[in-house]
C-alpha cells in the first residue's frame, strides 16, 4: 500500500507544484515536505490536513487506510453496521424486538454499552446498539419533551447516538458517524442536563479535527467553554477540562503550540480543583489524560526533543484506559522516530500493541511511523518487519 508521503508527492505533481510551493501552501519547511515524500518522516495529522486542504481532497484519501486491512476478523466486526445504519434511519418507524423496555432498563443497557466502549469491544457494542435505538425511538415517541419521563428517555437516546457515532467512526463509516453526531447535538437541549450540550460540542469538534478545520473547531469549543465558565461542580469541572484538552489538540494542529499548552494547563488546574474523575459521557478528566495531551502537543509541532523529554517525566499506566495509554505510546513512537532513535520508536509501538492491539492496527499514524522506520533502514530488523506485517503495512 502506498504511504501518505507517496500520495502527497503524486498529488503535488498533478497540481504542477514544486516541493517549495507545497511547503508555502501548508506553512511548513521544504525540508519537511521532502522528508515526508521520501518516507523518512511520518507526517503529522496537522500536515496531512493542510495538504488535504491544498489539494482539495479528504484527509482520509492521503492515508489510504482500508478498514479491511487493519481489523482482525473484519467480516464479523462489520456485520452489524448495516443494522446500525438501518436503525438510525428508522427514527419514525421503529421496530423493537421482544417486550417493551422501560427507561431504567434501557439506562442499564447503555451503562453496559459504555463498559463495552471502555474495553474497546466495538464489535459487541455494534451488535447492541441497533435494538437499543429501536426501543428508544418507540419510548421517546410515547413521551413528551419537557416532562421528566421525556427528558430521561431523551438523555438515554443522547448516549445511544453518541456511542453510535463512536462505533461508526471506529469502523470507517464517517457518513454514519456524522448522522449520529448531528442527532445527539440536536437532542441534547431536550435532556434537562445542560452539560450534555457541551459534551455534544466536544464530540462534534472531532469532525472539525478530522477535516483539518482547526479554527472552526476552536470557536465551537470556545463557545462551549464560555457557557460553563461559571460552573464549579465536579462534573462540570470535568467537562470543562475535556473541552480544554480537545482545544489543545486543535491549537497544536493549527500551529499554535503556546496556546495548546495553555489549554493543557487549564485542564490540569480543573482536574486538580476537583473535577469528577469518573467518566461522564465518555469524558476523561483524569491527570493521566492531561499528561497524554501534554506529551502530544510537541509531537504535533514536530518538536521531538521536547516530546521525548515530557514523555520521560510522566508514567502513563492504567489498565482501565487502554485507548489513552496506547495513544500515548503511539505519539511517543512518532517522537522517537523524529528524534532518530528507531529502537525506542519500535519499543513504543510494541507497548501500544500490548495495551490496545485493535487501536494500533487501525491507527493511520502507526502505519506512517512504521513506513518511516522501514525507509530509514537498509536491512530492517526482524522485530520491525514482524510488526509491519502484523500492522498490515504492505510492500515488504
Amino acid at each position: 500500500m502506498e504511504s501518505a508521503g507517496t500520495r502527497i508527492a503524486v498529488l503535488r505533481k498533478l497540481a504542477g507544484w514544486t516541493q517549495q510551493q507545497l511547503a508555502a501552501r501548508t506553512f511548513v519547511s521544504t525540508s519537511l515536505v521532502k522528508k515526508v515524500e521520501q518516507g523518512r518522516t511520518p507526517p503529522s495529522p496537522a500536515f496531512l490536513s493542510a495538504c488535504a486542504k491544498a489539494f482539495g481532497v479528504d484527509a482520509r484519501e492521503l492515508h489510504g487506510v482500508r478498514i479491511a486491512d487493519v481489523v482482525a476478523d473484519f467480516h464479523s466486526e462489520q456485520a452489524d453496521i448495516p443494522e446500525l445504519r438501518e436503525a438510525l434511519h428508522a427514527f419514525d418507524d421503529p421496530r423493537p424486538s421482544g417486550r417493551e423496555l422501560s427507561t431504567p432498563e434501557l439506562r442499564a443497557l447503555l451503562d453496559r454499552a459504555e463498559r463495552l466502549r471502555a474495553a474497546q469491544r466495538y464489535a459487541d457494542l455494534a451488535r447492541l446498539l441497533p435494538q437499543a435505538l429501536h426501543h428508544l425511538f418507540a419510548l421517546v415517541g410515547d413521551t413528551s419533551p419537557g416532562t421528566d419521563d421525556g427528558e430521561r428517555a431523551r438523555a438515554v437516546l443522547h448516549d445511544t447516538y453518541r456511542l453510535s457515532a463512536s462505533v461508526a467512526g471506529r469502523f470507517g463509516h464517517p457518513d454514519l458517524a456524522a448522522i449520529a453526531t448531528e442527532r445527539h447535538v440536536a437532542i441534547a437541549p431536550d435532556t434537562a442536563d445542560p452539560l450534555r450540550r457541551e459534551v455534544s460540542a466536544w464530540h462534534r469538534s472531532s469532525q472539525f479535527l478530522q477535516a483539518g478545520h482547526h479554527a472552526s473547531g476552536a470557536r465551537l469549543l470556545a463557545r462551549a467553554l464560555h457557557r460553563v465558565a461559571d460552573r464549579t461542580d465536579p462534573r462540570a469541572l470535568g467537562v470543562r477540562a475535556q473541552l480544554h484538552l480537545r482545544a489543545a489538540v486543535l491549537a497544536a494542529r493549527g500551529g499554535d503550540g503556546d496556546r495548546a499548552d495553555e489549554h493543557v494547563r487549564s485542564a490540569r488546574e480543573l482536574v486538580r480543583a476537583g473535577a469528577e474523575a469518573a467518566p461522564y459521557c465518555n469524558t476523561d478528566a483524569s491527570e493521566l489524560n492531561v499528561d497524554v495531551h501534554w506529551c502530544a502537543v510537541p509531537v504535533e509541532r514536530y518538536d521531538a526533543t521536547e516530546a521525548v523529554s515530557r514523555g520521560a517525566r510522566v508514567s502513563i499506566v492504567d489498565a482501565a484506559r487502554p485507548e489513552r495509554v496506547a495513544r500515548h505510546h503511539i505519539d511517543q513512537a512518532r517522537a522517537w522516530t523524529l528524534h532518530g532513535n528507531r529502537d525506542r520508536a519500535l519499543d513504543e509501538l510494541n507497548s501500544a500493541r500490548r495495551v490496545s492491539p485493535h487501536q494500533v492496527r487501525a491507527h493511520p499514524s502507526v502505519r506512517e511511523t512504521v513506513r518511516a522506520l522501514l525507509a530509514g533502514e537498509r536491512a530492517p530488523s526482524g522485530g520491525l518487519t514482524g510488526f509491519a506485517r502484523w500492522a498490515g503495512v504492505s510492500g515488504l
